[in-house]
C-alpha cells in the first residue's frame, strides 16, 4: 500500500507540472490533453465544468452535463485513470483497433477518445452511451447530499465527508438484511423443495446450508457494491473498494461452484454405486479433484484479470513455461494421459485378478499417476500407469469360466476294462459336480507316458473369484480319488523296473513268442473285441450334448 500510496502522489505532483503547461489550444492535441483536461477542471479545488466541457465537440451546455456525468461514471466503476500514461503525440494509432481512437479502461469499451480531423475529442459513441450508463450506475440518483446540508455533515473522516460514511454503514446493514433473507428464503423455501424432489441425505444437507450463506454473502455484496457509487467516494478509494470487493464476490462464487461440484459428485456416487464396474468408483475422486483445480484455475485468471493484468501475455508465458516442464516431465505426462486411456478403455476394474509381464496381482487403485497392484505375496506394487498402458494385459478378473487342465498317470499294470469305467466314472463326476461347464469338457486315455498310462481332464468351472475356483478343483479331485480307490487304480509315479529275464534253478517267465498262425487267430479276435468297444462307444453318444459342443481350444 506503501508503494501505491507513492505512486499515486508523484502521478498527481508530475500531472499537476504538465497541466500547467497546457493551454486551450493543447486540449484537442492528444488524448493527453482531452482526459485531462475534462478531470483536472471537475476537481473540487479546479471545479470549472465549462472548462472541462472543452473536451467535448458539442456545445458549451450540453457538454458541461455530459461532462460531469462521465466523471460520475469514471468514479462509481472504479475507474482510476493514470494520466502519465496516456498518450502525448497527435498523431497517435491504436494498431489494435486500427483506428486513432484511445480506450479509458478496456473494459469499457464504450468509453474513448477519438481523433476527428487533426483534433482529438471524446468519441460520438461516447456521447451518446453516457445517459444510458449514468442512468444504470445511478438508478436511485447521485446526489444524497441534498438531504445532509449542515455543516456537522461536511465534517471528513480519512478524507471522506460524515455523511458518506452515515451512507456506507446504512448500506452495510442493509446488506447484512439482504443476507439474512437470502439465506432464510434458500434454507425455509427452496431447501424443502429440493429435498422433495431428489431427497437429501445429510451431507448434501450440509453442502446446501453452506451453499446457502455463501449465495446470502454473494448478494448482500452485490447490493453494497450496487448502492457504493451513489456516494460519490474519492477514486482512488473508490476502485480500492470496487475492485477488493470485487475480488471477493469471484472468491464467494469460486466456493460456491466447489460446492455444486460436491453435491453433484455425491449424486454421481449414489449412481455408480449402482453398477457392477468399480473403475468408475475410482474415476470419480480423480475427476473431483480436476474439476476443483480447473475451477480455481478459471477464478484467478479471472481475478488477475480484474486486477488488469495483461492475461494474453500470461497465457503466453504460461504455454511456454509449460511446454518446458512437459519436456522435462515426459513421464509424468505420460502416466497422467495413461491414467485417462485406463478410465477411457476400462481394461479392468478394482478388484480384477491382472497379469502383465512379471506382475501378476489384484487391482487395489487406480491413480493419476499409477495403479496399485496386491501381488499373490501380499506385497504392493505400484506401476506407471504410462507403461501399464503399454502393456499386454491379461486379465484374469473377466473369465466366464476358469479352466483346469491336468494329466491322471495310472500304472501300466491296470486291467483296460478297468481304464475305461475309471474314464467313465470321471466324466460323471463332471457331470454332476454343481460348478463345472456341462457342455464341454474333455477325458480321454490321452498319453503312453515313461512310467504311466496319461489320462487327459479338461473341464471349466464357473467361479467368480479364485477361492471359488480352488474349492471346485479340491472336490473335483477328490471324488476322483474316492473313484480310484474304489475300483482299485492304483496312481503312478516315476519308477524304474529291472527285469532278468533267467535266473537259474527257476522257470523263465520271459513269454515265449507266438507261432504266425496262433498269432493271426489272436489279433483277429482282439480286432473283433476292439471293433465291439468303438460300435458300443458310437451307439452311446449322446447326440444332444454334441450339438451343444463349443470348443474354447485345447492344448
Amino acid at each position: 500500500m506503501r508503494s501505491v500510496f507513492l505512486t499515486v502522489c508523484c502521478s498527481l505532483f508530475f500531472s499537476s507540472l504538465l497541466f500547467a503547461q497546457i493551454d486551450s489550444a493543447d486540449v484537442h492535441g492528444s488524448p493527453f490533453g482531452v482526459v485531462y483536461n475534462h478531470l483536472y477542471y471537475l476537481q473540487p479545488d479546479s471545479y470549472a465544468p465549462e472548462k472541462a466541457a472543452r473536451s467535448f465537440n458539442l456545445d458549451n451546455s450540453q457538454a458541461q452535463t455530459l461532462a460531469i456525468q462521465l466523471k460520475h461514471i469514471l468514479d462509481g466503476n472504479g475507474l482510476y485513470i493514470d494520466i502519465n500514461r496516456l498518450p502525448t503525440q497527435r498523431s497517435y494509432f491504436d494498431s489494435s483497433a486500427n483506428e486513432a481512437i484511445y480506450f479509458l479502461d478496456r473494459d469499457f469499451p464504450l468509453l474513448y477518445v477519438e481523433r476527428i480531423d487533426s483534433n482529438w475529442y471524446y468519441s460520438r459513441t461516447t456521447v451518446e452511451a453516457i445517459p444510458r450508463l449514468h442512468d444504470e450506475l445511478y438508478p436511485f440518483g447521485i446526489n444524497p447530499a441534498v438531504y445532509f446540508q449542515g455543516q456537522a455533515w461536511q465534517y471528513k473522516i480519512l478524507n471522506i465527508q460524515l455523511w458518506k460514511w452515515l451512507g456506507l454503514l446504512i448500506s452495510l446493514l442493509v446488506s447484512i438484511l439482504v443476507f439474512y433473507l437470502i439465506r432464510w428464503i434458500t434454507n425455509n423455501l427452496v431447501y424443502p423443495v429440493v429435498k422433495k424432489r431428489i431427497g437429501v441425505s445429510t451431507e448434501v444437507r450440509t453442502h446446501i446450508r453452506a451453499l446457502a450463506r455463501l449465495f446470502g454473502l454473494w448478494g448482500g455484496l452485490w447490493f453494497f457494491l450496487y448502492g457504493l457509487p451513489m456516494f460519490q467516494l474519492p477514486p482512488l478509494t473508490s476502485a480500492v473498494l470496487v475492485k477488493g470487493l470485487g475480488i471477493l464476490g469471484i472468491f464467494f462464487i469460486l466456493f460456491m461452484l466447489n460446492r455444486l461440484l460436491s453435491i453433484l459428485f455425491f449424486n454421481l456416487r449414489k449412481v455408480t454405486a449402482k453398477t457392477e464396474n468399480t473403475l468408475d468408483d475410482q474415476l470419480l475422486p480423480v475427476l473431483k479433484r480436476i474439476s476443483g483445480i480447473l475451477v480455481w484455475i478459471l477464478g484467478i485468471i479471472y481475478i488477475l484479470d480484474t486486477l488488469d493484468v495483461n492475461i494474453t501475455a500470461l497465457l503466453a508465458g504460461i504455454s511456454i513455461g509449460g511446454l518446458a516442464i512437459a519436456l522435462a516431465a515426459q513421464d509424468t505426462v505420460k502416466n497422467f494421459f495413461g491414467s485417462i486411456m485406463i478410465f477411457v478403455d476400462k481394461p479392468f476394474q478394482i478388484g480384477d485378478w491382472i497379469h502383465f509381464g512379471n506382475v501378476d496381482g489384484v487391482v487395489e487403485e487406480v491413480g493419476v499417476r499409477s495403479t496399485r497392484i496386491r501381488t499373490f505375496a501380499n506385497s504392493l506394487t505400484y506401476v506407471p500407469n504410462g507403461m501399464l498402458a503399454d502393456q499386454i494385459v491379461d486379465n484374469m478378473g473377466l473369465r466366464v469360466y476358469r479352466r483346469f487342465k491336468s494329466e491322471i498317470g495310472v500304472t501300466y499294470d491296470t486291467p483296460p476294462p478297468i481304464i475305461d469305467l475309471f474314464v467313465k466314472g470321471i466324466r460323471e463326476i463332471i457331470l454332476r459336480h454343481p460348478t463345472t461347464r456341462k457342455d464341454y469338457f474333455e477325458v480321454h486315455l490321452n498319453n503312453f507316458g515313461a512310467s504311466s498310462l496319461n489320462i487327459l481332464l479338461y473341464t471349466f468351472f464357473e467361479a467368480p473369484n479364485w477361492t471359488a475356483e480352488l474349492k471346485g478343483r479340491h472336490e473335483l479331485m477328490y471324488a476322483i480319488i474316492v473313484l480310484a480307490h474304489d475300483l482299485g487304480v492304483r496312481f503312478a509315479f516315476p519308477t524304474q523296473t529291472l527285469h532278468i529275464e533267467e535266473l537259474p534253478g527257476h522257470v523263465p517267465t520271459t513269454p515265449k513268442p507266438r507261432q504266425p498262425k496262433e498269432a493271426a487267430l489272436e489279433l483277429q479276435q482282439s480286432l473283433d473285441k476292439i471293433a465291439a468297444y468303438f460300435q458300443e462307444a458310437t451307439n452311446t453318444t449322446n447326440e444332444k450334448d454334441a450339438a451343444k459342443f463349443k470348443p474354447l481350444g485345447g492344448e
